[in-house]
């Protein structure tokens, strides 16, 4: 098969998020910034958290009922609790449908890091297993520094690279050192205990394995039932201990990615069935769509520019690997922008920066936040392991650490997906041997990340997170459910279920 072109993938999120004005860091006393992270010096350990009051929940400005509102007070540093001020979580839940056989709280992280679990809490919610919003509170968090809790903030970011990070150290600057994933994982205890829940039950996609690993670190008799889904590298933070463990691009990284081999599964299963509009050579279309495609007009949709690029193709395709119900859509539109018309090409690109319909004005600062906890998760300032993207930024507080091995009264379950372009499904085992008291599932498909997207998984999560039954270690879940020869697969992933699809767009009944 012909090689393509090399994707963008460190642009591979063409979400350009809509600024807000940041909520301050609620503090009494000037504040004292982070000393240089030294290697060779353990950071004194937080031996207890502060007591915290019950949630009080309220209705949502953004939603109705049953979904309920509210937001609670942690201390910025837990290091300093009485010296710096707070900062606060925000929260959304939906009660069990069956309360009296309700089991607790299920919370929620979207990844990003950055992302709102309010946001996918209240966006997903209809599509989870009615055996989980039976059983579970279903509960959303937006981490510190992200959206709706007390955001970082920098400006506007139609500006250049340096320019932003310098007016992000201007606005958010007393907030930065402290918003990485180990302060998040206090503030998911503090939350566990505000809800009253004995123990956590937490899902976890992308960025939110290492969330939930990290809270199993430092919190494992609070662990209930953790399902980490897209796992991340379990040995990321060996960068802040001797300068190792690099990603993808030779920089300090949750983890390598590879976006490359998930699009050589899309052009391999386009090219085996009538039903992809891009084949049958679909790696040549794409090959010769980035010398051409600036001579398509997008006569057809007039929101996005009057032509689309070459670098907006691979910002396309890179973000259709995320998940298969795009790649219908996907080829749909390189076809077209091969025969002269990048019209729905550029529809998908307006999609995938702004939703459907155009969302211009949000509370999302995913652009900011995903920056921040990367500059805050990984130490280097200066020197032989400084990271380039954080020059110039506030020392870290407290960068993220290896996963090391837990004892919890319930093993964790980490989940693989094979053609997963964000985090490759080899990390799944390798986490959970890094967890000790773990077992990792294979998902043989394509996209990133499996609940939801494979009936076979969704049937091993239900029973783990209700019933506490844990799967064999090393469990297998085939790509499709009913279909394994490679052209039938490929007939499933390429045809257009607009139903589907359509309810993933645009969802109603939250």
């Amino acid at each position: 098969m012909k090689a393509t072109r090399r994707l963008a993938i460190l642009c591979c999120l063409l979400v350009l998020a809509a600024c807000t004005t940041a909520a301050e860091v609620t503090s009494s006393k000037s504040m004292a910034l982070p000393a240089p992270f030294d290697r060779s010096t353990p950071l004194p350990v937080v031996d207890a958290l502060p007591a915290i009051d019950a949630v009080v929940w309220g209705d949502c400005d953004e939603q109705e009922a049953p979904w309920q509102c509210a937001s609670i007070e942690v201390p910025l540093d837990y290091r300093r609790v009485t010296e710096l001020g707070t900062v606060s979580i925000a929260i959304t839940r939906r009660p069990a449908a069956d309360e009296p056989h309700r089991i607790g709280s299920l919370v929620l992280n979207p990844g990003g890091p950055g992302g709102s679990g309010v946001d996918l809490a209240w966006g997903y919610a209809s599509l989870f297993p009615a055996a989980l919003l039976d059983r579970f509170d279903l509960v959303g968090f937006d981490p510190r520094g992200v959206s709706r809790s007390t955001p970082v903030d920098c400006g506007d970011l139609e500006r250049s690279f340096r320019v932003v990070e310098r007016d992000c150290v201007a606005r958010s600057g007393d907030l930065l050192p402290y918003v990485g994933t180990q302060n998040a994982a206090r503030d998911m205890e503090q939350l566990r205990k505000a809800l009253g829940d004995a123990q956590l039950t937490y899902l976890g996609f992308s960025y939110g394995t290492a969330l939930g690993a990290v809270y199993a670190n430092l919190f494992p008799a609070s662990v209930r039932a953790l399902v980490l889904d897209g796992s991340v590298d379990p040995a990321a933070g060996e960068y802040n201990v001797d300068g190792t463990v690099v990603g993808s691009y030779g920089s300090p990284f949750y983890g390598v990615q590879d976006f490359g081999g998930t699009v050589d599964v899309f052009l391999q299963l386009c090219d085996a069935t009538r039903s992809c509009s891009a084949g049958p050579r679909a790696g040549d279309l794409l090959d010769d769509l980035y010398d051409d495609v600036e001579d398509a007009g997008t006569d057809y949709f007039d929101e996005w520019d009057a032509t689309v690029t070459a670098n907006q193709v691979d910002g396309i395709v890179t973000s259709a690997m995320y998940n298969t119900d795009l790649w219908a859509p996907l080829a749909v539109g390189l076809a077209d922008a091969a025969e002269g018309d990048a019209s729905t090409l550029a529809a998908l690109g307006s999609f995938l920066e702004a939703g459907y319909p155009r969302e211009e004005h949000s509370t999302d600062n995913l652009t900011e936040a995903n920056l921040a906890i990367y500059c805050a998760d990984f130490a280097g300032r200066r020197g032989a392991f400084a990271v380039e993207w954080c020059r110039g930024w506030p020392e870290t507080a407290e960068p993220i650490p290896p996963i090391t091995a837990v004892d919890v009264a319930t093993p964790i379950v980490v989940i693989g997906t094979d053609g997963d372009p964000a985090t490759p499904g080899f990390l799944a085992p390798r986490m959970a041997v890094a967890l000790g008291d773990a077992v990792s599932v294979r998902w043989e498909g394509a996209g990133h990340t499996a609940f939801l997207n494979s009936a076979c998984v969704d049937s091993i999560v239900v029973s783990y997170l209700v019933d506490l039954t844990v799967p064999k270690n090393r469990t297998r879940c085939g790509f499709t459910d009913d279909v394994n020869t490679t052209v039938a697969r490929a007939a499933r992933v390429f045809a257009v279920n607009r139903d589907h699809f359509l309810l993933r767009l645009t969802d109603d009944d939250r």
